[in-house]
């Protein structure tokens, strides 16, 4: 089974994918925004809509998401599940708040054509938050490239979030995470059972 996380920055991605990697004894795979390399110098200028180096940001992201879709493929292949804290949506949703919109129309068209090549997720968790919760979350996990985010870049995001996004996976669960917590173990259990048993084995 394959299962992808999606939602705006702090909403808890990371922390979810793990504890039902946990639980599953799936395979683990994190989103690689730490391999790219034009991510901090855009976050140094969030002030400049629509900049070259918001294009260079999306396509390193593609890039780099389709080759980890790669790997995914080899282990879904030798029967293993696999859970990422990340999905494709992902990809589409920040291409439409951070470059200009016939920019944003390319990426999701070129993430349609890579979609047909790869492994389709089985399921998809699509995580919510209201914006001052993500600002807290943020702040509390003290990385500084995200330091410049504003309360209105987060509104922004999570509303760019608010979107049907089952085109990217057989099946989506929505989840609120401002009333889930990842780290109960209960709600976790609870989370879990929402899959079908024939999904899980």
């Amino acid at each position: 089974m394959f299962i992808t996380l999606a939602g705006p920055t702090g909403v808890g991605k990371t922390t979810l994918a793990r504890r039902i990697a946990e639980r599953l004894r799936a395979q683990l795979m994190l989103d690689p925004f730490a391999d790219n390399p034009f991510l901090p110098q855009l976050y140094e200028h969030a002030d400049i809509p629509q900049t070259p180096l918001a294009l260079q940001v999306e396509l390193t992201f593609m890039a780099l998401r389709v080759a980890q879709l790669r790997q995914i493929d080899v282990l879904l292949a030798h029967g293993a599940t696999v859970v990422a804290d990340w999905s494709m949506a992902q990809q589409v949703v920040f291409a439409g708040t951070t470059l200009s919109a016939a920019d944003a129309r390319r990426v999701r068209a070129s993430c349609s054509v890579w979609d047909d090549a790869t492994i389709r997720p089985d399921l998809l968790i699509a995580l919510s938050a209201p914006a001052p919760l993500l600002l807290r979350r943020i702040a509390r996990r003290s990385r500084p490239m995200e330091s410049v985010l504003s309360s209105t870049d987060l509104e922004k995001l999570a509303r760019a979030f608010d979107t049907p996004l089952h085109d990217y996976a057989k099946r989506v669960i929505e989840l609120d995470t401002s009333t889930f917590d990842a780290l109960n173990d209960q709600d976790v259990t609870a989370l879990l059972a929402r899959i079908p048993a024939q999904e899980r084995s």
